[in-house]
Parts: structure tokens; sequence; C-alpha cells
């Protein structure tokens, strides 16, 4: 006999002294203001983050792929017939050939310890699969971990029309690797034969009372059949397979179009972006290496420190975990540290990142603080006051303290992307307040005391973390602060303004071939004779102060023209009377520097 054959669903009935309705476990999650697809992100990729072995690094990789062929056939097999009176809508589900998303881990413990929730675990053995598969409402038990109560799980079960799922897991149980692979349901409560039902569901072999995982050479046997990913050698973790899903919506001005599987993969790699980045940048503990594909085909997800729109955060990040002048102190002996807080100003994007786009949780240039606990999972980002110059942004990181997570953990509700003082009292209430209060009064820009010629260098040349292209830009008229104040001026082209150079757009950053360059768009007067035009990209370090021949110099690479389509190599370009008067100087940064433009000129011959 087939292992689909001797597989059938079990129904959980209400018990005479009451049982949880499985709606009401869906429900839990409320109305979340995010993405459901962020919300099932955030969820599974904290479960694998809590399940990470010690040192290992962690594959976490979701999948999008059409049901169909022979594939389609081993799904009918092994989920039908549905569970009497259930009314799950999965046959109607497998007859339109569903979309099917997998969400697999590799690096992680996979979900170990009794099959049965009625079996305690041993001394030191954690219950992961009957927390995951079976129990609700229960402590994780996993020290520093992202998850508190297991609630947030109910996404998976709601992102499914018919809210079946499918575990798929290797492990270590007992000493010995072992597979295990079960389905599950969380339904709507229902009557079948005179007898009440909660709405959850099991689909495995029975055993007893119950619908027990496949084990072992069945588990794999099965797994192979429905094209679930596979494990190599000594390998564990988990797959989740989520039937018929509901890849959402995508609103088109009054009009929304469902997402395809490319567009929802394009999307799953944004929100992994902006909500797991401080486990996908390299050398962190337990790093979460992600990959999305959609029909087999991958989506480039970037290294996040590589974004302009998540540099100054990863940036934040990196500052607050290497010094310790952020601490965020408490007003009472425990805990000790609040968290930790650290800001990073940097060269705003010019033009959108159209992938991290999809998801961004805020429009325009960041001032903004991601707030997390020590998981190292985004809980959200904080508004703060925007820098009054465009061409900046700034991200900030709160990161909670050892001793004060747990009361973090408490004011987070089951979706996990806010801190909620409504319910807390005493130390708890203290210590969220203080932490949001801290976050608010610092999240401003960078300001400080300075004459109006001074204050733009003044915000910019002091900030670690420097993106590779900040830019200080010269004046209106070519003349740089430092002239302005007296400097003696470069160029031979006489002191009227209208004999000089003009900068009428930028500087400003850009990617070009994918290198990251300084470009300003220049007038120039209307000469009668021909002139050379030196442009002039000078390294600017603390305070301001020009350091020529110190450290490594900015390029100016050339010029070239819009209207005539001519260019120029080098720093320095002739520039007869008949030549166009706009052209568009590039220039290479060093990386983690400020530069400021200026503009000489001399006679030509």
């Amino acid at each position: 006999m087939k292992v689909a054959d001797r597989s059938e669903w079990w129904s959980q009935r209400v018990a005479a002294e009451g049982s949880t309705a499985s709606e009401g476990i869906r429900r839990q999650l409320g109305k979340p203001k995010l993405d459901p697809l962020t919300v099932l992100i955030r969820e599974a990729a904290q479960n694998s983050s809590d399940a990470a072995l010690p040192g290992k690094e962690v594959d976490f990789n979701v999948q999008i792929r059409q049901l169909t062929g022979n594939r389609l056939a081993h799904w009918r097999d092994f989920l039908l017939p549905d569970p009497r009176g259930a009314g799950l809508g999965l046959s109607e589900a497998l007859n339109r050939q569903p979309t099917i998303l997998t969400i697999a881990d590799r690096g992680t413990t996979g979900l170990g310890g009794p099959l049965r929730a009625d079996e305690p675990p041993l001394g030191g053995e954690r219950a992961d699969f009957v927390k995951f598969i079976r129990n609700v409402g229960e402590r994780k038990g996993v020290d520093l971990g992202g998850g508190s109560y297991g609630f947030g799980k109910g996404i998976l079960y709601n992102v499914s029309r018919c809210h079946v799922i499918v575990a798929d897991s290797r492990c270590i149980f007992r000493g010995r690797p072992q597979r295990r692979l079960i389905g599950a349901a969380m339904g709507d409560g229902f009557q079948h034969g005179g007898v009440r039902y909660t709405g959850r569901h099991w689909l495995g072999v029975q055993e007893g009372d119950i619908a027990q995982a496949l084990v072992d050479d069945d588990a794999e046997q099965m797994a192979t059949a429905l094209g679930l990913p596979t494990f190599s050698r000594d390998q564990t973790g988990t797959t989740v397979a989520i039937i018929d899903v509901d890849l959402g919506a995508v609103r088109k001005g009054d009009i929304e179009e469902p997402r395809t599987p490319e567009s929802a993969a394009e999307y799953l790699a944004s929100t992994m972006l902006w909500n797991l980045w401080p486990r996908m940048i390299a050398d962190v503990d337990n790093r979460l290496r992600c990959s999305v594909k959609f029909e087999g085909f991958p989506v480039d997800i970037p290294d996040p420190e590589s974004t302009i729109e998540l540099r100054p955060f990863v940036d934040a990040y990196r500052r607050l975990s290497r010094d310790g002048e952020y601490d965020v102190p408490s007003r009472r002996a425990k805990p000790q540290e609040i968290g930790r807080f650290a800001k990073v100003e940097s060269m705003a994007p010019i033009t959108k990142n159209r992938l991290l786009a999809l998801a961004a949780p805020f429009s325009g240039a960041a001032h903004h603080c991601a707030r997390m606990r020590q998981a190292d999972l985004v809980v959200d980002y904080v508004a703060g006051d925007p820098h009054p110059t465009e061409s900046v942004q700034y991200g900030a990181v709160f990161k909670t303290g050892v001793e004060a997570d747990q009361y973090f953990a408490d004011a987070e509700p089951p979706t996990h992307d806010d801190w909620v003082t409504s319910g807390l009292h005493g130390t708890a209430l203290g210590v969220v307040r203080l932490g949001a209060s801290y976050v608010r009064g610092n999240l401003k820009p960078s300001l400080p005391d300075a004459e109006p010629d001074q204050q733009h260098d003044a915000a910019l040349a002091p900030l670690a973390g420097r993106l590779s292209g900040l830019v200080s830009g010269a004046t209106a008229d070519g003349a740089t602060a430092s002239e302005r104040r007296g400097g003696k001026r470069s160029g031979r082209a006489g002191g009227r303004a209208a004999s000089r150079p003009k900068i009428v757009e930028g500087p400003k950053l850009t990617v070009l071939n994918g290198e990251a360059l300084v470009v300003a768009t220049v007038e120039l007067p209307a000469w009668p004779t021909a002139k050379s035009v030196t442009a002039e990209a000078l390294v600017v370090v603390e305070g301001g102060t020009e350091q020529p021949g110190v450290l490594e110099p900015a390029v100016v690479l050339g010029w070239s023209s819009s209207e005539s389509g001519e260019k120029r190599l080098g720093r320095s370009a002739t520039i007869a009377r008949e030549d166009s008067r706009i052209w568009t100087v590039s220039v290479r940064p060093p990386k983690d520097t400020v530069i400021r433009l200026a503009f000489s000129v001399e006679d030509e011959g």
C-alpha cells in the first residue's frame, strides 16, 4: 500500500470541558497593518532564527510554483479526500491547479522533541514539533528569541485559501536523525454527524486517537513525491508548504491587480531586505542566507550593505554593536541597560531602487529608527524629524538590552510589529516607555551650531558610515564655502559671478555600470574666447577641512554634453565659443568620504 493511501485526516472534537476554536487562533493576529506576505516572512524567519544551530548560517528559502501534471496528482493523492464535513474547500483548490508557496530553512534544529502533545519532553529536550504543529499559546522557551506564545503561526494558515499546510522536517531525536512529515489545517468550527469539531485537523497515519506524522522512510518517500526541497547528508531543518496560497494584490490607482508569482516573489525579496537585514549582513551570528524563486527563476537579492536605502541602518547597527557610548540607561536598578541606540547620516538616494521600493515601510528619504530586540529582527521603523537637506538621509537603530528584552517581548502583539504599552504595568511599563521616549528624543538630524556657510559641511563631515559618494556641493556660482570665507580663488577667470561656471543641478549620487559616481551639471558662461575649465574634487574630512594629498583622491572622470553628445575625458575641458554651455561632470569618489566640487578657469593658449 502506498504511503498516501495510508494517510488520512483526523479532526479534533470539541472537548466536554471546552476547546480553543480554530478560527479564534487564526484571528489572534487581528487585522495587521502590514501586508500578509510581510507578516508571513517575519513569522517564518523568526521561527528559523530561533531554531538556528549554534554557530551555523541558516539557509532561508522561499519558492512559489503552480501545481500541475504528475506533481499535482501526488498532492491530490496525499491531501484528498477532505476532512468530512469540514468545508475547507481543499478539493476545489486542487481542481484549479493551485499555487503553492514553500518556506524552507536549513542549518536549524528542525522540529524535534516528542510527536504527541501529551508526552513530556526529556530533560533538556525542546518540544518544537508539538509547539509548532499541535499546541498554541505555549512559550517557545528560547532565550532571547523572537517568538513568544506561537499565535503568529496563524499567518501560515491565513494566507492559504483552504487553511492547509504541510510540514516536512529533519531533526535529531534522542540521538538519531528522524524525518517527519504531517499535514495540518485550521478551518472554521463545524458540526458533523451530531458531533462538534474545533476546525483543527491533522493529516497523517492513524495512531490510536490521533493522526501521527509520517516518519523516516515514509516521510522521505512522501516528500520526494510532493517535490518538497531535499536535505543533504546530516542536514537538519524544516520545510512548510502552504497550499493554494493567496499572493495578495497590488493597488494601481483605484484598481487592485492580483500579484503574479513573479511580482509576489519580488515583493517577498523586498520585504526580506527591510525586515531581516540585521540577520542578512556579513559577519553576524547565525546569518540568514535568503533566497526567493518563482517557477524555478531566482530573484536577485542584493547585500543590504550595498544598498543606499539600507546602508545608514546597517552602519548604525554596526556602530551600535561596536561602541558602548549609546547605552540607554534605566532609571531603576534592574535592568541596568534598557537598550542601545546609534544614528548615522548618509546621502539620500536620487532614484528609488525598484526592488526595495516594493515593500518599503516609508516613502522618501530615511529619517527613521529601526527598532529591534535581541533576536536582531526589525520590529518596526519609527519616524523622526526629516533632514532639512533633501540630499541627506539618516537611519538609526535601537536594540533592547539583554535584561530588558523580555519586557519589550511582552509589549509586542502577535505580529511582533510594535511595542504597545497598554496592558503593561510596573517595571515593564517604565522600561518600554523610556525606550520609546529615548528614540523619539534622539531622532533628529545632526545640525550643530555653525555659520550658514559651514552648515552643509558640518552636517555631513563628522559622520561615520558615510556612503561612497557623499557630496558637499559648491555654491551656486561655483565658488567653495572656504573661498567665500576669504580664501583665494584658484582660477583666473576674474571676479564677476557672471564669468564663473555655475552648478545648476547636483552634485548628486548615481550608479553607472555598478559603480557609485557623483555627477553635477554645470552651466558655463558665453565667453568670447576659448577657455580651459578644470573641475576640482576635494576630499573633506572632520570639520570640513580639505586635505589634498593626504587622503585617497577623488577622480574626475570627464565631461559630457547631452546637447551635442560630446565627451571630454579628464578633469579639464577646453570650451570654445561655439561649444555647448551645459556639461555634466562625473567624479569617482573615494569610499566613505565627503567631497567638495569647485571649478577653475584659464584662458586657452
